[in-house]
């Protein structure tokens, strides 16, 4: 039995050795690649990324695919990552907790906000942000909550929207609360749950609902795609929302800049886009994305002064995706097309 159990030990040590070999040695050259035809080498890889990740699957017929997909996502960053080096990008393609994935999988657990229900009779006012000096933002910790991990749902635009809220009343009332996405998962009827919606339509429900709960009164259970039914409790709303704003410009390059000076004056917006290549985002600056929005986060900061200017962005994929659940997207280009729709509320206190 000691014998069996330092086996497993070494094992894993080896696996661990192996992978940090591994990706030192994809960053230290820009040539070097993820897939590899060597089948030793392929097998490696995956066990790595089944033991990092606590991957199990319950036939061999079901580990096979999601093998295949391993390697077809393995080629995946090959090629995104030598887009990001032609576009002089520096944001680094690899091997995440989606690998065993394939794209259209992933896109249907994971991208689901549907820019067609962005409301026609939009109760806002669009302004221009107000001028503020070019420079560097982070608020991410001052005025944000830890980042959240919306599971197997397809709840972002409910997550977009919570952050937005919280962030908008610990900005103008003081506050410290983690408001529950799940209260709006369940209860907002003219959205889909996990299977779709927009932060529009979130605002609209949590103003005529009279508010939202905290998310221990009210926790998220939908992490495996199911989304439940509604049982919020008026005596536990602590904030209420009255309206939202969106920016605006009358160009896309005038919007992104009206943006920026908002969250250099301001504070973090809720943003929708593409996130159909982020499934192997490991870090750096993406610069080369698409432009069908999929997908409902929130940026929490910018730098429109760095020689390589980008937003810093929080995503719901928990703290184990991108930079500690943060991705970076170039600034200027409405990268992800970013400019989409950039909102923030207004609240008050139930």
């Amino acid at each position: 039995h000691q014998d069996v159990g330092q086996y497993f030990s070494y094992q894993n040590l080896f696996i661990m050795i192996y992978q940090t070999v591994v990706a030192v040695a994809i960053l230290a050259t820009a040539s070097a690649k993820f897939f590899n035809e060597d089948h030793t080498h392929q097998k490696y890889m995956w066990e790595s990324f089944k033991a990092e990740h606590a991957k199990s699957y319950s036939t061999m017929e079901e580990e096979s695919q999601r093998f295949g997909f391993f390697l077809e996502n393995l080629k995946i960053a090959d090629i995104r990552n030598d887009a990001e080096m032609k576009n002089k990008g520096t944001a680094v393609h690899g091997i995440t907790r989606f690998s065993d994935l394939s794209q259209a999988e992933f896109e249907s657990r994971f991208l689901t906000s549907d820019s067609s229900m962005r409301s026609t009779d939009r109760e806002t006012v669009t302004l221009p942000a107000p001028e503020a000096a070019a420079g560097l933002v982070d608020w991410s910790g001052k005025l944000t909550t830890p980042v959240k991990d919306q599971g197997y749902c397809g709840s972002c635009w409910a997550f977009s929207a919570t952050e937005q809220i919280e962030s908008d009343s610990m900005r103008t009332l003081g506050t410290s609360y983690i408001l529950s996405p799940e209260q709006i998962t369940q209860c907002d009827s003219t959205s889909s749950g996990c299977n779709g919606g927009w932060t529009e339509r979130a605002y609209n429900y949590v103003k005529k609902a009279g508010g939202i709960e905290t998310d221990s009164a009210y926790p998220y259970t939908s992490y495996q795609g199911v989304t439940g039914s509604c049982h919020s409790s008026a005596s536990d709303f602590v904030i209420k929302v009255s309206g939202f704003t969106s920016i605006s410009g009358s160009t896309t390059s005038e919007k992104e800049s009206n943006m920026a000076n908002y969250m250099l004056s301001t504070g973090p917006l809720s943003v929708c886009l593409d996130a159909s290549s982020w499934n192997s985002y490991t870090g750096g600056i993406m610069s080369v994305c698409g432009n069908s929005v999929d997908h409902c986060v929130q940026a929490v900061g910018v730098d429109n002064s760095a020689s390589s200017p980008f937003w810093k962005v929080r995503n719901s994929w928990g703290t184990s995706w991108g930079e500690s659940g943060y991705i970076q997207l170039a600034y200027g280009q409405n990268t992800c097309d970013i400019t989409n729709d950039p909102t923030w509320v207004t609240t008050s206190k139930a």
